[in-house]
Formats: structure tokens, sequence, C-alpha cells
């Protein structure tokens, strides 16, 4: 038989002269005890050690109950139960029973811990839920498809209040994403707090509502258009350096960002992050790891690129003269955050000269595999494998192959050379 009441150890007296009262369970001579958040004075007891302060009577008495009602579920008996079994029940039910602040998991638990790379994402969007509820407190219990849907309606709103604003000031409309990314990402810090709450072998289910399991995501508008002409890539390759008075070229965004652009374009692409890590140069080829994604791939996103001879201007200017890295940026650039917006304030400037509106780093890549699919002719899956790419449908046959890049490489010469013509095998333009 399992009984429980409250009790005070004399032997146990703390260093402020104050007992912790405790909770005595005994099942099959058994004894354990549990501590509790009372705290009592001798001038509280009796000289037999019991409790006489009516007070503290009155809370032991409902902590006893509590405790009791939490065992009325088990089968004491007609079972083969131990006390230890008794209390991991006791502390499943306790848990159970405790709310779980989903806010504050995702603020103080996930996006304080997490590495992930769209981090900022992830907190954008519960800034905007946040705002939304109007409060920084919200149990998991509350998260309901109705408050998500609601929480959608909220984000259509702002979206076309955003719209309106643009649209007076003349400006370009982005894409609409923010309903189907911010959604998204408080379905996946949901998602993580069952991970953390939800113990399926104990069968201890702390967050048993699903709400996104029938709720409708819309999804993402596709990106704006980004790729550039031939012509464009080439009037921009051709475009003067700007100088300082002593004729020689200046260290400035708009100079950078005309090199950048080129060398993204003949690297297949390249990102910034990648133009800016790079380590690995090796027979006139450059063996990288593409940083958006390799956290996400087994072969670690690897991409091997070789260095045509339109670049070797462009490569000697930026060699990095330590032989750490293939290119010096890291030196000018204390991150390379600061490198990217350095590139995409040149551009801005280049984009004006030549009137394309917003030019963008990106467009490289862009520009890059529109031209290989529709004037070049190579076929859409050496484009996506020379863009490095996740196949998902070719995942497992991946793990078996090993890529030498040829193919890829073969393309990228065939876009380079359709792109500058004869200027393919040539050095870059002088300064002007």
């Amino acid at each position: 038989m399992l009984t429980i009441k409250a009790e005070v150890l004399k032997s146990k007296q703390k260093v402020d002269k104050t007992y912790n009262v405790k909770i005595r369970l005994t099942y099959n001579r058994e004894v354990k005890r549990l501590a509790t958040h009372i705290f009592v004075r001798a001038e509280d007891l009796t000289k037999d050690f019991k409790l006489k302060n009516p007070k503290y009577i009155k809370e032991a008495d409902r902590l006893v109950r509590y405790y009791e009602e939490l065992c009325m579920g088990l089968p004491l008996e007609a079972s083969n139960l131990t006390l230890s079994d008794v209390l991991d029940y006791i502390q499943k039910e306790k848990e159970k029973n405790t709310p779980i602040d989903f806010i504050q998991f995702c603020k103080k638990d996930w996006l304080a811990a997490t590495e992930v790379k769209g981090k900022r994402n992830y907190q954008t969007a519960l800034n905007a839920f946040i705002a939304f509820l109007g409060k920084d407190k919200l149990n998991t219990n509350q998260v309901t498809k109705l408050l998500m849907m609601e929480f959608m309606e909220y984000l259509h709103k702002k979206r076309a209040k955003q719209v309106a604003e643009l649209q007076k000031k003349g400006k370009r409309i982005p894409s609409n994403r923010m309903v189907s990314l911010y959604t998204s990402s408080i379905r996946h810090l949901f998602n993580e707090a069952k991970k953390k709450y939800n113990d399926y072998d104990r069968n201890l289910i702390r967050i048993p509502n699903s709400p996104f399991e029938n709720l409708v995501i819309p999804k993402q508008e596709a990106t704006r258009k980004r790729a550039l002409s031939a012509e464009l890539i080439k009037k921009i390759w051709e475009l003067p350096y700007i100088i300082n008075a002593n004729g020689r070229e200046r260290l400035c965004p708009f100079n950078l960002a005309k090199d950048c652009f080129i060398l993204s374009f003949c690297l297949i692409g390249m990102n910034s992050a990648d133009l800016y890590n790079c380590s690995e140069l090796e027979d006139g080829s450059i063996t990288y790891y593409r940083t958006k994604t390799t956290d996400r791939r087994l072969d670690k996103a690897k991409m091997k690129v070789d260095v045509l001879p339109v670049l070797l201007p462009l490569m000697k200017k930026y060699e990095d003269y330590t032989q750490k890295k293939v290119f010096c940026f890291y030196h000018l650039y204390s991150t390379f955050k600061n490198f990217n917006r350095a590139i995409n304030l040149g551009l801005k400037q280049i984009g004006k000269i030549l009137k394309v509106d917003d030019l963008e780093y990106y467009a490289a890549r862009h520009s890059w595999a529109t031209l290989a699919v529709n004037k070049v002719g190579i076929d859409k899956y050496t484009v996506h494998a020379a863009l490095n790419h996740i196949d998902e449908a070719m995942k497992v046959t991946d793990i078996y192959i090993e890529r030498d890049f040829k193919i890829e490489n073969e393309a990228n010469k065939k876009v380079v050379e359709y792109v500058f013509g004869s200027y393919s095998e040539l050095p870059s333009p002088e300064v002007k």
C-alpha cells in the first residue's frame, strides 16, 4: 500500500535555521522523500517536529492531496511496481501538467543555442509573431490552427500595407515571401519544441497538439528574375575602373563589384562567402565547399571549378600574399558579410550606369544558369550540378559517385566563350 504524508526531519536543519518540509512516500517498506517549497522554523513545529502553524499545515495537506491524485492512475495492487517506478510516474505526470512557454523556448532555448545559417530568418519570424500576439508569452497548448490562420491574415495585411507604401514611392515591389517564410519558420520552431519536450520512449507527451498538421501554408512566390544578357555582362567587364589622381586604381566598392561580378560569373556563380573563404587552388582549379549548403550535404557541397584564362589578371590582382587563402578579400574586409555588402553597394553604382534596376551580386549566378540553358544549350541536369544544388531524386546514387567536375567545367567554358567571345582567352581590360 502506498502512503503519502508530510514530515519534517529534525536532523536536516539548514544553515539559516530553517527546515524543509518533505513529502514522504512509503511503498512495500521502501521510503523516498521529495523536497517541497515549504520552509519552516522551530516556532512553527511542535516538540515532536509536527507542523503546528495552520498556514503550513494547509499547504502541506494540499501537496499531499496533489501527490495522492497524481498516483490514482497507478495499478498498485495488481502490479510489481517499485517505489522508483512510482516516483518516475509522478515525475512524468508533473512534467505533463507543467505548461511550456513557447515564446520563451524559442528565445532562450532554441535561438540562443542554434548555429543554423538561417537564424536571422527565425528571429525575424518570431518578432513578427510576438508583434501579432501583442505579448511575449504563449503556452504551447495555445498554439492552434485557428491562431496560425489569424497570424497569416495579419501578415497578409502587413504585406498589403508595405506594398501600398512602396507603390506611393514608386519603388520596386519585392516578391511575396513573408507569409510562407514566417509561418514555416514558426512551424519549425514548434516542431523543435516538440522534439525537446516529447519523450516518446517514456510516453511523456508534453506537447500533444499539432496545429500545423492540416494548415495550408502558401508557397513562396518565385523570386524576381535577375539574369542579365551576355551583352550586359560584357559591358560590366568593359567598364573602366575608377582611378585616383595619381592614375592608380582606387580601392572602392565600384571597382570591387566590377571584378567580383566577373569572378563569380566565370567561376559558375561562386557566392561571395566562397570567394572570401576558399583556400584550395591547385593545377589551375579552385576547390571549395559551398558555404550555404555545406552543413546539409554528405559531400560538404564540394565544388571544383577551373580558372579560365580570362580570369588570370583578376586572380593575380587579388592573390593572397600569405597564401592562406586563394583571394586576399579577408585582408580587406573583416567578415564575408561586410565583403558582400561592399560588392552590392558597388553594383548599385554599376546598375545606374548601365540602367539595370537593383543590380545584385546574385545576378551573376542567375545569369550563368540562364545563358547556359537558353543560349548555349547546356542541359538542365548539368546546370543543376554546376550550380552545386541538392538533387533530392539522386541523393542515394550520389553516395556512390565520386564527381570529377569535368562536365560542369566544360559547360562553364562554353558559357564564358559565348559571353566574351575572342576575349575569353585574353586578359581583362586595362585601367582607363
